[in-house]
Parts: C-alpha cells; sequence; structure tokens
C-alpha cells in the first residue's frame, strides 16, 4: 500500500514544481490527477472494447489513449498549467461525449451522473475558462438528443431531457457562483495578507530608524564617556561617569532587546556589473566567513566548472548569496563535519554561462530546513533571516533557492547566468587551483602614520570619530557621503577607510561596491570597516557582502575600533 502511494504521489507530482505557491502546486496535481483518471478510463475502455468486438469504440478510444499519453509527458503542468488543463478537459468532454452518442454498453444514469459532475471539475483545474467545454458539450447534446437518426445515442424523451438539461444547465450556474465566491475570498485573503505584509514592514521600518538612533546616541556617549575617564576626575567625578557607563549599558541591552523582535529586510540592492575572478570571489567570501565567527574554517569548496577566464557579472551579489546561505544552513547543522559548496556548469555556450551552486549541510533537521526554503516560497517565513535574505537577492536576479533532502543532510541549490570575458585570464589559475592559496603580503603600515577616510555623513558623529581617534591617528580625512568618498578616492591614497552605511547622495555599501569595481581592475586594496548603527539581523552580513572587510555595530568602544583598524592596516 505504501508503496503505491508513493507512486501515486510522483504521478500526480510530475513536473510540479513544489516552491511555487501552494495553491499553484495544488490545482497542478488536481490537472495531473484529472489525466491520471482520464488515461485509466481510457485504458479499461479500449481493452473492453476489443473485447467486446467494438473495433471502431477502440480506435477511437486507442488514439484519445495516445494523445492523452503524449499531451501528459510534452505539456506537463510545470510548463503551461491552463493549456495543459484546457487539452484534459477537451479529452474529458470528448470521452463523454462519445460515450452518450456511442452505446457500448455503459449504463445511461452512468454517463448522464458524470456530465452533471464535469463542470464542477472543470472549474476546479481551470477557473472560469473551464466552464466553456462543459457549456459546448451540454450545447451539442442538447441538439443531438432530438436527432432521433443517431440510432446508437442515448435519446432522453421530453420530460427527462427537460429534467436533465435544467439540472446541468443549475450544476453550471451553481459552478460558476462557486468559482466567484472563491476568487472574491482569495482577493480578500491576499488584501489581507498584503495589508498585515505592510503592517509588519512599516513596525520593522520603525524599529530599524528607532535602533539606529538610539544606538548612534549612544555610541556617541560611550565615546565622549571614555575620552573625559581618565586621571584628571575625582573620585566623585569617576563615579558619576561610571554610573553614567553604566546606565549607557542598561540603555544599550533595551535597544537590543527591543530590536530582536524586528525582521527587517535586507539593505536595499542594486546590480553593479563588472568583470571579476570566481576564484577571488570565493576566496572573499571564506573569509568573509571566518571573520564572522570561524564559520569559514568549517566550509568546503569544491569546482567542476572549468572556468580559467574572468566572467561577467555581480560580484557583490554572489557574495551575499554565498555568504548569507552558509550562515543560514549553520544554523541547522548539528555535526562536525564541514558544510560544502560545489560549482558546476549546467548550460554553456561560447559567451554565456550558467553556473549551479550546490550547498551540502549535513544535519539531522533536513525535513525542517527544506521546509524553511518552502515557506519562504509561500511568503509564510520570517524574512529577517539570512535564508531570505538570500532568497530575495535571488528574486531580484530572476533565479531561485530550493532545497531538498538527501542521505545524512540537506543541499540548496541556486543557479546564476554570467558573460564570459575570454579576454582576461584568471590569475588564479581556475577551479583546479586549492582556494585561500596564500599571497604576497604587503609591508604594514602603523596606525599612527596611516592615512584614514572617515566617511560620516552626521556632523555630531564626525566630531566624537575624530576625537576618539585624535591620539591614536595623525591624519584622518572627512567625507559627507559615498559620493565624496569616491571622489576623494580616486584623489588620494588611503591606508583605510571608516565607512558609515546609512547616507544620503550614496550609501555606504554601494560605494564600497564601486571602490571594489575600481580595485578589480588593478592589484591594490584598501581595507574598509563599515561603522554602522545598523546592528539588526542580516546587516551585518550583507555589509561584509558588499565588499567591506570588517563591521563595527554602534555603539562600539575606542579601543575596538582602534584593534580593528591595526588589524587591518597589519
Amino acid at each position: 500500500m505504501t508503496m503505491f502511494l508513493k507512486f501515486l504521489q510522483k504521478i500526480l507530482s510530475f513536473r510540479v514544481d513544489e516552491t511555487m505557491e501552494q495553491a499553484v502546486v495544488n490545482r497542478a496535481k488536481r490537472i495531473n490527477f484529472f489525466y491520471l483518471i482520464l488515461i485509466i478510463i481510457l485504458a479499461i475502455s479500449t481493452v473492453y472494447s476489443c473485447f467486446t468486438g467494438l473495433s471502431s469504440i477502440s480506435l477511437i478510444n486507442g488514439i484519445s489513449l495516445a494523445l492523452a499519453l503524449v499531451l501528459f509527458f510534452l505539456i506537463p503542468v510545470g510548463r503551461n498549467a491552463n493549456l495543459s488543463s484546457m487539452f484534459a478537459l477537451v479529452l474529458i468532454g470528448s470521452m463523454l461525449f462519445s460515450s452518450y452518442l456511442l452505446n457500448i454498453g455503459i449504463s445511461s444514469i452512468m454517463i448522464l451522473a458524470f456530465y452533471l459532475i464535469f463542470p464542477l471539475g472543470a472549474l476546479s483545474i481551470n477557473e472560469r475558462h473551464g466552464i466553456y467545454v462543459p457549456i459546448v458539450l451540454g450545447a451539442v447534446t442538447v441538439v443531438l438528443n432530438s436527432w432521433p437518426q443517431l440510432e446508437t445515442a442515448i435519446h432522453l424523451d421530453l420530460y427527462s431531457g427537460l429534467v436533465f438539461f435544467s439540472v446541468y444547465t443549475l450544476v453550471i450556474l451553481i459552478s460558476l457562483y462557486i468559482e466567484r465566491t472563491n476568487r472574491e475570498l482569495l482577493t480578500r485573503l491576499q488584501n489581507s495578507k498584503s495589508q498585515t505584509e505592510n503592517k509588519i514592514v512599516e513596525k520593522d521600518e520603525f524599529i530599524s530608524q528607532l535602533s539606529h538612533k538610539l544606538r548612534t546616541s549612544l555610541s556617541n556617549i560611550a565615546l565622549i564617556n571614555s575620552l573625559v575617564h581618565d586621571v584628571r576626575l575625582n573620585t566623585e567625578q569617576k563615579e558619576l561617569m561610571d554610573t553614567l557607563k553604566a546606565s549607557t549599558n542598561l540603555l544599550i541591552e533595551d535597544v537590543n532587546n527591543i530590536v530582536e523582535i524586528a525582521s527587517p529586510g535586507i539593505i536595499g540592492y542594486t546590480r553593479s556589473i563588472t568583470s571579476f575572478d570566481l576564484t577571488s570571489v570565493l576566496e572573499n567570501s571564506l573569509n568573509i566567513l571566518k571573520s564572522g565567527g570561524g564559520t569559514g574554517d568549517e566550509v568546503s569548496i569544491s569546482r567542476s566548472d572549468h572556468l580559467n577566464h574572468f566572467i561577467i557579472g555581480d560580484p557583490s551579489l554572489l557574495r551575499s548569496l554565498i555568504v548569507n546561505i552558509f550562515h543560514g544552513i549553520n544554523d541547522y547543522r548539528v555535526t562536525d563535519h564541514p558544510m560544502k559548496l560545489h560549482i558546476r556548469s549546467i548550460k554553456e555556450t561560447l559567451s554565456q554561462v550558467r553556473l549551479e551552486f550546490e550547498f551540502y549541510v549535513e544535519t539531522d533537521e533536513s525535513g525542517s530546513l527544506v521546509d524553511y526554503v518552502r515557506s519562504l516560497h509561500n511568503g509564510s517565513s520570517h524574512p529577517g533571516s539570512n535564508l531570505a535574505n538570500a532568497y530575495n537577492l535571488l528574486l531580484e536576479s530572476e533565479s531561485t533557492l530550493s532545497a531538498e533532502r538527501v542521505s545524512g543532510g540537506a543541499t540548496l541549490r541556486f543557479f546564476q547566468n554570467f558573460t564570459k570575458n575570454p579576454t582576461k585570464v584568471s590569475p588564479s589559475g581556475g577551479p583546479d587551483k586549492v582556494l585561500l592559496e596564500k599571497r604576497p603580503e604587503k609591508p604594514g603600515t602603523a596606525l599612527k602614520d596611516a592615512k584614514i577616510l572617515l566617511v560620516e555623513d552626521n556632523a555630531i558623529n564626525q566630531k566624537v570619530v575624530l576625537l576618539s581617534l585624535n591620539k591614536a591617528v595623525n591624519h584622518i580625512d572627512v567625507a559627507s557621503n559615498g559620493k565624496e568618498a569616491l571622489e576623494m578616492f580616486a584623489l588620494k591614497k588611503y591606508d583605510l577607510i571608516l565607512m558609515d552605511i546609512l547616507m544620503p547622495v550614496m550609501d555606504g555599501i554601494m560605494a564600497t561596491k564601486k571602490i571594489r569595481e575600481i580595485e578589480s581592475t588593478t592589484d591594490s586594496h584598501i581595507p574598509i570597516i563599515a561603522v554602522t548603527a545598523n546592528a539588526l539581523a542580516g546587516d551585518r552580513e550583507n555589509c561584509l557582502a558588499g565588499g567591506v572587510d570588517d563591521y563595527i555595530a554602534k555603539p562600539f568602544t575606542t579601543e575596538l575600533l582602534i584593534r580593528k583598524m591595526k588589524n587591518l592596516l597589519v
């Protein structure tokens, strides 16, 4: 029985994309069910006709059976559900009409009963357009019922015909009423869902903005506290400063507790097309994962794409996808085995290539992981997670994230299309080269002598950071937005950039991407630290994937900022 149910499930799910909305999946399975019933009935009718010597009927049923099989396989529901369902309805209507027209020993009552349930079935798989087939079938049957020359047809007398066709018309009207009611209900549900989602977005935006403002102010208080907390204070003043510091820490904890209920969307994504080396992007992704708490040491990457040249696309998008997915599946990992990424070419021409990125994680919670990815497609999951970030980015790039259970764990896949750049050979040697190969180290720069660019739009924040770094750094330039930072970057060589994220004119993520694009044509790399009040779910990963080397969330201490700056200047 179990084997039969599994086989039936495979037939109903034939060419059905389970990642689509549940209503679409259910409709596709209903269409496949109609095809299954149709094929079974036609097969039985063909065999019955052969044994009873009805060769002409056997031929008609055989042709119909072959046509049903061809349509089932050549026009699957996953490709065109409307066309596939319409063909199914036409075949079912033709079968009912031939049964009415030709007497093959089947009870007339059974045939007429199938007539009456046909309108409901038609609407269930093709909605409003499906009702046209039952209407045409009923109209033709009315005409032929009064044609006595067709001796083999089922002929109803005046009273019986009036009752049957009246009931048939009533069933069609009821079917239309049910369909319209369901459509109105679905519209109300969609409107209600949209309103709820808009309210959630508004709430998240409010909490995000509130968090940003509170963190910025608290960061300034913490930094000023560290500036005045020295030996020049007497005991009473030190106690007051300690109280101020403790109160600030309590406020920070309260802010963190408040924003835990938020589910903000990812930072606005804008495509940035450039020529890049895939191996370098993979190395950068691993470095980002390492900087995020050691995840990079628990990841292995293999390739079978055979690309030895640069490709044209969006490296920042690819980094963000890899980082978010690895962080997302790491939440489900319950073993010490490394997470894996394999990259292969699934479609390639002389100028284009489609790469598939397959992630594997060994876990006992593979079912939960697969269900969560499916919930992303249904819009019923929490939108602030790493996997939700990756899913939204894939929607922007006309791709999708799929997941399936495999032996010992689960795999997640997505694809990306790239244009080949045959004019530029990969310096890393292509896919056969070992990732994270150590490159020549450049001489370190002392923090005191380093040339720093501070990118910050708030004048008070600028002043506080400059005062905090006054004793540690001799030279700091200030830019008020990302556009101004790019202009200064083009005119002067800096050793490190402190980049705010939310700024007018051009935000920090876009400015970082532009800098990385410029650097992709050279061998230079300037360290960038994101110094931002964006500290909600996914913000850190999106900043790192955008191209920054490190991330500091406000509020922070001067000691932490200096330590991170020294680490990147060594």
